[in-house]
């Protein structure tokens, strides 16, 4: 009777562990297959109504070629530009956006930004400096000026002066308290050391 119990419990539990294994591999498979390149897949999206980055942006140069002083439109290019890898191309977007509306200050940030990203920090620091001297007040630029400054220059007294400004300005929030505690470490980088 004991040897009953046993061997129907290990029945049991080798009839369980195949039912669990088939249930995952069942479940993998089809997943698997959504992640594998088809035959014939140029990389073009193959989801209805989707289109491929180089889909999008020849649309959008189409249509900025209709209406060229349209600063929605030209920034919806400068940004499919950037996300595409084609950052040349975003800046150029961006300046005739800036062309249309040389206030627009957020195409002056994201100008500023890709040429912080691509190590133009001379650039990005001219782009900043025309926005605030324009708009003394805009915090994105206080901030991305100061990131630039001592992240990317090595100026840390200079950025964490301008980390201050952007929590004068901004007050409260996670980027305030990022951008105190970056001022704490640029201060101690600065200090002489003993």
């Amino acid at each position: 009777m004991i040897v009953r119990k046993s061997f129907k419990r290990n029945v049991r539990k080798a009839v369980f562990i195949t039912i669990t294994v088939l249930i995952a591999i069942g479940l993998v498979i089809p997943i698997a297959g959504l992640f594998q390149k088809q035959p014939g897949d140029s990389g073009a999206s193959s989801v209805p109504g989707v289109l491929s980055p180089q889909e999008r942006i020849a649309g959008l140069e189409d249509r900025v070629k209709q209406n060229p002083g349209d600063k929605a439109l030209l920034m919806e290019l400068a940004e499919a530009y950037f996300y595409a890898g084609k950052p040349d191309q975003a800046v150029s977007a961006y300046e005739q956006v800036l062309a249309v509306d040389p206030g627009y200050s957020e195409a002056r940030v994201d100008i500023a930004t890709i040429y912080y990203y691509s190590g133009m920090y001379d650039q990005a620091i001219a782009q900043l400096q025309e926005l605030i001297k324009n708009d003394p007040d805009h915090k994105e630029a206080h901030y991305l000026y100061g990131i630039i400054l001592g992240s990317g220059k090595k100026d840390y007294i200079a950025g964490a002066g301008e980390l201050e400004k952007y929590v004068e300005l901004a007050k409260e929030g996670p980027d305030v308290e990022k951008a105190k505690e970056r001022i704490n470490e640029w201060k101690k980088a600065a200090a002489p050391q003993n």
